[in-house]
């Protein structure tokens, strides 16, 4: 949940699921009655929802008086189609993609901050030399391919040494930064630090972060609506994100919990390896989470959204028409303390 070999639909490309999302759009069938809101995930359980399942298993969602289903996405189902159909009122999905989809026309706005951090890096073998962005050039640098938040964290991580793409071999490895690097098909990868670091230390790869002495201009994984849906239910996604809110703290709080309500879900932790790597995940995800302030909140920082869209804007042919603040996110319905 950011983390392209598990969460691959919140870091995927957005040009190529826009034509079935405007195909859905005109349907009118949903999977589930219209006082029950459909909180979509991506397609496979995983210990970095865990905070939503929490939320669900210890009642948060009903003591709001709410009717929540959670939903994982299709193999091939693209990160808003549900959502622009009405078969989904909420879906976690990061900050570019928002922008990216706004400027097609599609009506998504983020509401709540899910990951406080943003959790791109570039990741390099100890035997390569590779210390710092300006060590990669001429180097072969793998991503799953030119679109989504590592493409675009690549960019602000070579323009922070003065460098583009051009200084660099960029290779298109899909999802495979793990063996990608381990097998010593490029010299570094960009990946997530709570997931392709944690798998490739899990698979006994030395690897370390390149170091870089900036801020990445993305802000990552975020609940996002649709701007019709949360005016026409305000009262309601405040309970929602109040629910959610509580259960991503139960997660941080209480890990042990967090594991047990993924490991109800999740068919694939079924021995001490994958266990001990999905607890590796968890760990690492709720730093995120909980970010420089340690707090658990959806509070979406203003400035970090403005910054993403001033960046995103300055990549000729990304947008397709400009985006402005107010259409891309909003914390009129966050929790208040």
């Amino acid at each position: 949940m950011l983390l392209e070999s598990i969460m691959r639909p919140i870091v995927r490309g957005i040009a190529g699921l826009l034509t079935a999302a405007f195909v859905m759009s005109g349907c009118s069938s949903t999977s589930s009655s219209s006082d029950t809101t459909v909180i979509g995930l991506t397609y496979v359980p995983n210990v970095q929802f865990s905070g939503v399942y929490l939320a669900e298993d210890n009642g948060d969602y009903s003591k709001e008086g709410v009717k929540v289903d959670i939903r994982h996405h299709g193999n091939d189902e693209g990160v808003f189609t549900a959502l622009v159909s009405g078969q989904e009122q909420l879906v976690l999905a990061t900050g570019d993609e928002v922008v990216q989809a706004r400027s097609q026309g599609m009506d998504v706005i983020s509401v709540g901050q899910y990951y406080r951090e943003q959790p791109n890096v570039i990741l390099t073998r100890a035997d390569t030399g590779i210390k710092s962005v300006s060590d990669l050039k001429g180097k072969k640098v793998g991503i799953p391919g030119e679109y989504g938040s590592s493409w675009l964290a690549l960019q602000a991580y070579l323009a922070s040494a003065h460098m583009t793409t051009s200084d660099i071999s960029v290779v298109s490895i899909g999802y495979t930064q793990v063996s990608a690097l381990n097998n010593k098909d490029v010299d570094a990868v960009v990946g997530f630090a709570n997931n392709d670091a944690v798998q490739l230390s899990a698979a006994g790869v030395d690897t370390r972060v390149v170091d870089c002495d900036c801020t990445i201009p993305l802000v990552s994984a975020s609940l996002v609506t649709t701007s019709k849906w949360a005016k026409e239910n305000p009262e309601k996604l405040k309970k929602i994100l109040r629910a959610t809110q509580q259960g991503m703290t139960a997660a941080v709080e209480h890990p042990d919990q967090a594991f047990a309500a993924t490991e109800k879900r999740d068919t694939t932790l079924t021995d001490d390896k994958t266990r001990s790597t999905a607890t590796q995940i968890l760990n690492a995800t709720n730093l995120l989470i909980l970010g420089a302030n340690s707090k658990v909140s959806l509070e979406q920082d203003q400035s970090r959204w403005q910054e993403m869209l001033n960046f995103m804007s300055s990549i000729s042919g990304l947008l397709e028409h400009e985006v402005t603040l107010d259409q891309v996110m909003t914390n009129d319905y966050i929790p208040q303390s």
